[in-house]
């Protein structure tokens, strides 16, 4: 089952973003580095699998929000190919307080 997941966080602030998701869901995020991703930004996971990417919602080449729909929203939470969705929406929504749901997909 491949569900994709995408959780807004409004403050400008991705380290204080990664430190509450870490906390919430007792992991690790690494910190890497991508013109494609906007620049600095936090992953878990390879992306052949189960992946969690934190990053800025900016487009590196217009600076236009990278997610358009939901600009208000500064930081983004993806959560990539995952079949834990409904345990990772319950320990953030119990732990991560700032963060929102904003996209559900089921690409069953």
């Amino acid at each position: 089952m491949a569900i994709y997941d995408l959780y807004g966080f409004m403050p400008d602030d991705i380290d204080g973003a990664k430190d509450v998701l870490e906390s919430a869901l007792g992991m690790q995020l690494d910190a890497r580095d991508s013109y494609y991703q906007g620049g600095g930004y936090f992953q878990w996971g390879k992306t052949s699998d189960e992946h969690f990417l934190l990053k800025r919602n900016v487009d590196p080449i217009d600076g236009e929000p990278a997610e358009p729909s939901f600009p208000k929203y500064k930081v983004l939470f993806y959560a990539n190919d995952t079949s834990r969705s409904e345990s990772l929406q319950k320990m953030i929504d119990e732990a991560a307080k700032g963060f929102v749901l904003l996209r559900h997909e089921d690409l069953k």
